[in-house]
């Protein structure tokens, strides 16, 4: 089948293709040709690279639409005559748009040459005219910007035989509750990644300080389990304590002066759920139901979304039972103040 990934500049496409695309498959993208012709520019390019490049895609996309051959084409703006060209050869149109404020993030921080700027700004102001008929191609809009999730939770630590600290178990996730953030998470949500990523019962989660990937010596340790039960997603794990800041942590912990826990997500399926007027003339308001994401890591903060979270300590550590559930009732917030990521997706309409 033939894929023509369409979006503004800086919004992802070549990394979509990069992990939608099978091995045996074509992947047509002009920075790539042009790098290979010779260009030292990642994104863009300059003559004399920038017309060769243009005439290798070009003459790539012909014979791949003569001959239907199975592709993926990054083709940022087609025109109205593009788009009819890839429709008679039955291609697939995926349209890659994150938003015009996340295109022009990316771009910075990725450097990208003069000119990326207003050309973000041209795509918005005069996006393609893709199919979206009932019997023509689906079209898609992506967002795959990782997305955290903070969770007020009293975190408790985890002790040896000797009781110092080594780890932390509780709760990550809570189903079923509407946070501050607009969102509800059900039951099941984690399944797949738990099965795919983490197969060993989730074993194996980088557990960092505060998302903060980007420093090595923020990663804390992993998880030993992860399971999915009727109140939400149950988390244990370890601590290294042989780093200052995995001993701090787990100190902090220990002192209950940190209680917080996060997790880092992509939105894989979800849709949002209207409100309705009630009998009693209240009226609950509406919410965006997370059904089934994507888990990357989860970890240790200092502040919090979902306050109907419970945690609870080993008994051996505080007497507490831990399987025991909090019978809070869930917050519903009056007026759903949703994040940046979450209102994306909504616009986005991911189904």
């Amino acid at each position: 089948m033939i894929h023509v990934v369409v979006g503004p500049p800086a919004s992802g496409k070549s990394t979509y293709v990069d992990e939608h695309a099978a091995e045996n498959e074509v992947k047509v993208d002009f920075d790539r040709i042009a790098q290979a012709f010779g260009s030292g520019i990642p994104h863009g390019s300059v003559e004399p690279f920038r017309t060769v490049a243009f005439a290798a895609r070009s003459a790539a996309i012909r014979r791949i639409l003569d001959e239907n051959i199975d592709a993926w084409i990054i083709h940022s703006r087609p025109s109205v005559e593009q788009v009819e060209a890839y429709e008679r050869a039955d291609a697939e149109f995926i349209l890659v748009d994150p938003g015009i404020d996340q295109c022009l993030e990316q771009a910075a921080d990725d450097d990208r040459p003069e000119g990326t700027e207003q050309a973000i700004r041209d795509w918005y102001d005069d996006p393609p005219n893709l199919p979206t008929g009932k019997n023509q191609h689906t079209q898609h809009k992506e967002n795959r910007m990782m997305l955290t999730k903070t969770i007020r939770t009293p975190v408790k630590a985890r002790t040896n035989e000797d009781g110092e600290p080594t780890g932390f178990t509780g709760y990550a996730a809570v189903f079923d509750n509407i946070d501050l953030g607009g969102d509800k998470i059900i039951k099941g949500a984690f399944a797949q990644t738990l099965a795919s990523r983490y197969p060993d019962h989730g074993a194996g989660i980088p557990v960092y300080w505060n998302h903060d990937t980007d420093d090595p010596f923020k990663n804390l340790g992993l998880t030993t389990s992860a399971i999915e039960d009727e109140h939400g997603l149950k988390v244990e794990g370890d601590i290294d304590t042989g780093t200052e800041l995995g001993k701090q942590v787990a100190k902090l912990l220990k002192e209950n002066r940190v209680s917080q826990m996060s997790f880092a997500y992509n939105v894989e399926a979800g849709a949002w759920v209207d409100g309705q007027k009630n009998d009693d003339g209240t009226f609950t308001p509406g919410y965006y139901e997370l059904r089934q994401l994507d888990l990357f890591e989860v970890s240790i903060c200092p502040i919090g979304m979902n306050q109907a979270t419970e945690v609870s300590a080993k008994k051996a550590l505080l007497g507490l039972d831990p399987d025991q559930q909090p019978h809070d009732e869930p917050s519903t917030p009056s007026t759903p103040r949703l994040t940046d990521g979450i209102r994306r997706l909504r616009l986005l309409n991911i189904q």
